[in-house]
């Protein structure tokens, strides 16, 4: 599962490393080529994955997800067990510390769409020695949508609460956070595992994308997690 407001091919340097396994990459409601939609919320995210998986034919699943994608993998965890077979949340939280989301908020009000994610990415997403080639590739995989829609995505992600739901993940979680990642920062990583009784990886020098930032370090982890899970 993406991060907020990329797009399923946010993954494109992941995947190949797994290529002895089938990976779905979904661009779900709102996001990339899939339409936009009235009404967003954490339920409807998953059940776009579901829906997803479903069609591909697939029955269990490892859930890996980045940013809002790491909660939607725990809300699937929670609510899917017999589906479930192991999260990775990376650069995710519990909840959001900005329910309201001031920057990209307060930034559309003066801004395009485009200008917005020109202010926002280099500062809050990515790391601060981040190359002029990640924040471009940060850039080229930004949503496509409208003010209007952008608004309601974010507020239905910062609205995203998942701690009623941690008591009922019953399969195994790795948290993995970047070092530098100030939209959801070490602390609510830290807090995330501490809560789902999961190792907490904190990836040196990267930022909230390190699928962007530091494709191996991600894959390093990715691949100690299904180590550790799959025995």
């Amino acid at each position: 599962m993406h991060p907020i407001n990329l797009r399923g091919s946010a993954w494109a340097e992941i995947v190949p490393a797994f290529a002895d396994r089938f990976a779905i990459v979904p661009d779900m409601r709102g996001f990339g080529d899939s339409p936009p939609a009235e009404q967003y919320d954490i339920a409807r995210w998953a059940k776009d994955c579901i829906d997803a998986v479903d069609r591909a034919g697939v029955d269990r699943f490892h859930a890996i997800g980045g940013s809002l994608g790491g909660a939607i993998s725990v809300y699937l965890a929670a609510a899917e067990p017999k589906r479930v077979i192991s999260v990775v949340a990376v650069g995710s939280q519990l909840y959001s510390r900005d329910p309201d989301n001031a920057a990209v908020l307060s930034t559309l009000e003066h801004h395009t769409v485009t200008e917005m994610f020109e202010l926002v990415l280099p500062k809050y997403a990515l790391a601060p020695n981040a190359s002029a080639e990640v924040v471009a590739k940060a850039m080229a995989l930004r949503n496509p949508n409208s003010k209007d829609d952008m608004r309601r995505v974010w507020r239905a992600a910062c609205a995203a609460d998942i701690r009623a739901l941690v008591a009922s993940v019953s399969c195994p979680v790795t948290v993995v956070t970047g070092e530098f990642d100030l939209t959801c920062p070490p602390a609510a990583g830290a807090e995330m595992a501490a809560m789902l009784h999961a190792p907490h990886v904190l990836l040196p020098g990267i930022g909230h994308l390190p699928m962007l930032e530091d494709p191996p370090a991600l894959i390093a982890a990715i691949k100690a997690h299904l180590k550790r899970v799959e025995f």
